[in-house]
């Protein structure tokens, strides 16, 4: 209907648009027509607000052109309703909950006012991607705000102290919790963790776990980017969260014993090799046998093969250890589906590695030539480079040499321009001495040749 009705605007009318609710029937359809404004702020970027609201209500929610139909359990009908209309009260500031702490779907979570911007995120993107991932509903409201000092228009300011609202189911809002908490924890270090020790709970259905790590333990139950606690907490389908360096293991006591038992596991690979004892009387464990000399191909170089595996069928790999000519790789998780589609990963790699055997050679060898020929070339270039700089080095040195040559060049003809300048000088004066020489000479001769002629 919503797909018909974005393609032909008003097509569907009538009672297909009305509310069928029964009052005998639990289940029903209630419907609400929105403003155009409200509806673009209703459906959010991609349709995400849409889905929160219906994640966190466990109601079906899909619009309809303007219209908003909610359909599902009276209860649940009830709590989408109540959800999207303080939607659309934070349009107008912090919403305040009346009967909050009588209420079973939510759960709020003390947030100190100088993390309230780290918790929320640019644009809300943090508190949006929690909501995202544990399908809750998640707003921070005023705990000394009351229903008869709201005002019905205009913005109100905020005037209490800081109260986070988390809307869903049990487990979705535990680790909504969780996750705000670390990024508490993270701003303002032993606000949550302060006085926390471990603990284990006794009881058979939902509760939490308690588990103090040091700072090495953390690092490396961490991972890179987290990828390390996903994987665990995939595998054993139970809720783990970093607090600190605190451990929150939250699930059934099924779920919470496969964690805590994985991340013992984990941590004991640090010093060596882990062994099983009970594995003929696990249900979450498949046996895979690796040749030896396929088993440095199946977990790759610093175990990046193996990692991708887990992450792709989501579950917790590692090798036992050595039995005859075979090594156990066991494959972790609560669900069979996955540790099928492990198993078959890690086949597809055996059966690989003896391929490229059977064709007589190695991947591995293959890299090594491939990085001894890559050692090759770079010799090569620097051998290249080095004689470029000693040509250039020649080509500098000739330059040189030319130069000083036709320095000298300009030097000697200068010199000999000013030799023969000053030959020339003195020519001139020589011949002007001749002359002048000359000139007397002839003077005296005149002047005796008058006296004589007189006497």
């Amino acid at each position: 209907m919503a797909a018909v009705e974005t393609k032909v605007s008003g097509y569907f009318r009538g009672p297909l648009m009305e509310d069928d609710e029964d009052p005998d029937e639990d289940w029903g359809t209630k419907t609400m027509v929105l403003k155009p404004d409200e509806l673009s702020y209703a459906l959010g970027k991609k349709g995400m607000t849409r889905k929160k609201l219906a994640k966190s209500s466990n109601c079906i929610v899909e619009y309809v052109g303007y219209t908003v139909f909610m359909s599902g359990t009276r209860k649940e009908r009830e709590r989408a309703q109540e959800y999207l209309g303080w939607l659309f009260d934070q349009l107008k500031g912090p919403v305040y909950v009346d009967g909050w702490e009588e209420r079973d779907d939510v759960t709020m979570v003390d947030v100190p006012r100088d993390c309230v911007g780290y918790v929320t995120g640019a644009r809300r993107a943090t508190l949006g991607k929690i909501e995202e991932e544990w399908g809750t509903l998640m707003f921070f409201m005023s705990t000394n705000m009351r229903a008869r000092d709201r005002e019905n228009d205009g913005r109100r300011d905020f005037d209490g102290s800081e109260k986070l609202a988390i809307f869903g189911d049990r487990r979705g809002r535990r680790g909504a919790e969780l996750k705000c908490m670390s990024a508490v924890e993270t701003k303002r270090p032993g606000y949550f963790t302060r006085d926390v020790v471990k603990h284990t709970s006794d009881a058979d259905g939902f509760a939490s776990d308690v588990f103090p790590m040091d700072e090495s333990e953390l690092s490396y139950a961490l991972g890179k980017d987290g990828a390390t606690r996903r994987k665990l907490a995939r595998a054993s389908g139970c809720i783990m969260e970093y607090v600190g360096q605190v451990a929150f293991i939250c699930g059934v006591i099924e779920e919470r014993t496969r964690a805590r038992t994985y991340l013992k596991w984990l941590l004991k690979q640090r010093h060596g090799s882990v062994y099983v004892d009970d594995l003929k009387d696990r249900d979450d464990v498949t046996v895979v046998d690796v040749p030896r000399d396929c088993i440095g191909y199946v977990t790759g170089n610093r175990g990046s093969s193996l990692r991708q595996v887990e992450e792709e069928s989501g579950t917790f790999c590692f090798v036992e250890g050595g039995r005859g000519d075979s090594e156990q790789m066991l494959v972790f998780g609560h669900n069979k589906a996955d540790r099928e589609h492990a198993e078959r990963l890690i086949n597809n790699l055996v059966n690989e590695k003896m391929r490229d055997q059977d064709r007589g050679y190695d991947r591995y060898d293959d890299r090594y030539d491939d990085r001894r020929d890559d050692r090759r070339d770079r010799r090569d270039d620097y051998d290249d480079r080095r004689d470029r700089r000693r040509d250039d080095y020649d080509d500098y040195d000739r330059r040189d040499r030319d130069r000083d040559r036709d320095r000298r060049r300009d030097y000697d003809d200068d010199d000999y321009d000013r030799r023969d300048r000053r030959d020339r000088r003195r020519d001139d004066d020589d011949d002007f001495d001749r002359r002048d020489r000359r000139d007397r000479r002839d003077d005296y001769d005149r002047r005796d040749r008058r006296r004589d002629s007189r006497s």
